[in-house]
């Protein structure tokens, strides 16, 4: 139903004159990284106005990372993980060390893209210097009457050696942040008991969170549609107490921007939650208060009525008669086949 609604979605945008929306797969590869490296992408109007969205689906049982001792570090490293690898490990590590944050249009301009004339000029600076030190170095090395200038040779060396290692040292930033993930920094900093005590523990946090955010904010100018990353959140009522209320913290700290794309789907037995949130210290201010801690928590809450005993006899009854209907089928199959 979801991939036909956004087939829908993205044939109202074609008929409207938008462009057809393209992938960071394949021959698109190319394309992003080539704006990656020397492209600045810019919010249009036309770009606020899209209708046509695509949905992330991420799911977070914490019962799997009850064991760990900061459960919101692996809500945050699945985060992590699962942008990674929907988009690709290439395009994510060379937006750490090339990429740019969009910015938002003046007036009514369509540009998407915008030139880098700064990256630019450093890239084509440095190369002119490289060709230069290079230039020199192959003078005093072949030409007759100058070979014997040890001087020229050093200079040459030098120029060379140190455009080239500008060069070089981004590569390796490159190499380094598509070796290192996301979640693999996250799990070092809170493995190491040095640093979790200190201030600056949960900026480094942050500052991973950002540079998600505005990733995927480029890529919503790059596949000229929507994106919005729906995690679901389960199990949460079967974890030790401080670990709720470290999760519901991380929430709150991932949607503390206006502007993420984030879509959180929390479910949780109340009966269970609210006691867990009442014995931790996040209830001051709040009249020790659980429920109303989960009001202003959520944005929109509901909940399912509980099964009755004839609906719950008539789902043993639908799953008895699938169980047999299958069964049946793979008979007949093997019978068919001899």
């Amino acid at each position: 139903f979801m991939r036909e609604e956004m087939a829908q979605r993205e044939a109202a945008e074609l008929r409207r004159g938008h462009r057809k929306p393209r992938s960071p797969h394949g021959w698109g590869l190319l394309e992003v990284l080539w704006l990656l490296a020397f492209y600045e992408p810019v919010v249009t109007e036309s770009h606020l106005r899209r209708k046509n969205l695509e949905f992330i689906f991420i799911r977070f049982s914490a019962w799997e990372f009850a064991g760990c001792d900061k459960l919101w570090a692996g809500l945050v490293t699945t985060l992590c993980h699962h942008v990674r690898q929907h988009f690709g490990a290439l395009p994510l590590s060379v937006f750490h060390v090339l990429g740019s944050r969009p910015r938002f249009a003046s007036g009514f301009s369509q540009r998407e893209w915008v030139l880098k004339k700064g990256t630019c000029l450093r890239l084509w600076g440095l190369l002119l210097v490289l060709a230069v030190g290079i230039a020199i170095l192959l003078v005093a090395l072949l030409v007759p009457g100058i070979k014997d200038h040890h001087a020229l040779k050093v200079v040459g060396s030098a120029v060379a050696s140190l455009s080239g290692s500008s060069l070089v040292l981004g590569a390796l930033s490159i190499l380094k942040n598509f070796v290192v993930s996301e979640k693999k920094k996250i799990e070092r900093l809170t493995n190491s008991e040095r640093f979790a005590g200190q201030l600056g523990f949960m900026s480094k946090i942050r500052g991973e969170v950002e540079v998600l955010v505005d990733y995927l904010a480029f890529m919503e100018v790059f596949e000229r549609r929507r994106l919005r990353v729906v995690m679901e959140i389960t199990s949460l009522d079967l974890c030790y107490p401080e670990k709720v209320a470290g999760v519901f913290n991380a929430m709150a700290t991932l949607l503390s921007d206006a502007n993420a794309p984030f879509i959180f789907l929390l479910a949780v037995d109340p009966s269970v939650i609210v006691p867990c949130l009442e014995q931790t210290g996040c209830m001051k201010g709040l009249a020790d208060n659980g429920y109303l801690y989960l009001n202003r928590a959520v944005t929109l809450p509901f909940s399912i009525p509980e099964m009755g005993a004839r609906s719950r006899l008539r789902s043993v009854a639908a799953a008895i008669q699938t169980r047999e209907d299958l069964m049946y089928r793979i008979i007949a199959g093997n019978v068919a086949k001899t």
